[in-house]
């Protein structure tokens, strides 16, 4: 045998032995976990995929709406349920056509509206919203027409394409805080695709692929986690992926124009149907104890802008609904401004906690006419 063919044999036989090593280290790390916690063990990775897997019960892709509810879907994942009826609302099982002598109101929105840091559907503010305004004795519903992600874009067609059929008396817009991610995005896109879209299937995992074998390795996690430290699946999610952003301190200016023509579309489309119209202007906080959590969470939904810029954004987009409101387009309830807001009031910069979800009710149940 020649000093090549020796090297090659060498070399196989050396590579065969590292894998057989590699092999039963994460054969006997999976077993002693296996012992120790009576389940057999998962790496992050895998197990985040599983959750995003059911979390896709409630949500798909939509031919107009880029991602869309799933018409009576129902997950419990995160520690949290949610339920959607069977024409797509969280909201309780009920009948398209209204009732004689109910009053309807839509709320139309984003997660915010959707509320989705709210434990199941009975803690979501518009069905607390629901009770307060039914202890007062009034035949009411509340049909929570929001959903994650979506901007006043998607509001409009959804509007126009489902939710009207259901004879809403009064349509209240619950958004603006989604509309600052196209709006940041570098070109500006007018109609949403880019800096949005992608954003969005992204964040709701619709285009996450399944973890690879390395991702499934525990061995390899664990090393990973002490060279680096543990890694958070949900801030790889929402990471843009391609060429880095350039971020900015200042959202587009035609952005602005966009935002309005979408909120009098929204508020033409439901006066038109005999509905009135509530703008509902949106707080965001940054919580001084979580301040690097929370700037590391607005980096990741919002990748064309600073973190310390976003707050001042959104105050422009507020400033549309106020003006609006002035132009008489809709009434309008100045959460942002009118509402005593403190740190435990948010699970983290855009979500209510249970004294957030709260307050909101409070402040908006005198205001539905």
């Amino acid at each position: 045998m020649n000093t090549l063919s020796r090297t090659f044999w060498g070399l196989l036989l050396g590579t065969a032995l590292a894998v057989l090593l590699l092999v039963g280290a994460e054969a006997g790390l999976r077993i002693v976990l296996r012992l120790r916690d009576g389940a057999w063990p998962r790496t992050q990775a895998a197990a985040f995929y599983d959750q995003i897997r059911i979390l896709r019960r409630i949500y798909r892709r939509h031919a107009y709406l880029n991602t869309g509810p799933r018409e009576g879907g129902r997950a419990e994942v995160f520690g949290k349920s949610a339920t959607l009826n069977r024409l797509g609302y969280r909201s309780p099982e009920r009948p398209r056509e209204k009732p004689p002598g109910v009053v309807r109101v839509l709320v139309a929105g984003g997660s915010t509206t959707f509320d989705v840091l709210a434990p199941d559907d009975a803690a979501a503010w518009p069905s607390l919203l629901e009770s307060r305004l039914r202890a007062s004795g009034r035949p009411v519903e509340v049909w929570n027409a929001g959903f994650p992600g979506w901007t006043s874009q998607e509001n409009v067609i959804s509007l126009a394409i489902r939710d009207l059929d259901l004879a809403p008396d009064l349509a209240v817009l619950y958004q603006g805080l989604n509309d600052l991610q196209p709006a940041a995005h570098q070109p500006f896109d007018p109609q949403y695709e880019h800096g949005h879209a992608e954003l969005a299937r992204r964040a709701l995992g619709l285009d996450l692929p399944s973890p690879s074998w390395l991702g499934r390795s525990l061995l390899v996690e664990r090393l990973r986690d002490l060279a680096s430290g543990p890694a958070d699946p949900w801030r790889a999610l929402n990471q843009p992926g391609g060429v880095p952003v350039r971020r900015r301190n200042h959202i587009a200016p035609e952005s602005l124009a966009t935002f309005e023509r979408n909120v009098r579309s929204f508020a033409a489309l439901a006066r038109s149907r005999g509905a009135g119209v509530l703008l509902v202007t949106q707080p965001l906080r940054i919580r001084v104890a979580q301040r690097s959590a929370d700037h590391d969470w607005l980096a990741g939904w919002y990748p064309g802008l600073t973190p310390e810029a976003v707050p001042g954004e959104v105050e422009k987009l507020n400033d549309v609904l106020r003006r609006l409101a002035k132009k008489g387009v809709g009434a309008l309830a100045d959460a942002d401004r009118e509402v005593s807001w403190d740190d435990a009031d948010f699970g983290d910069p855009l979500h209510y906690t249970e004294e957030g979800r709260r307050k909101l009710v409070d402040y908006l149940a005198p205001r539905v006419p």
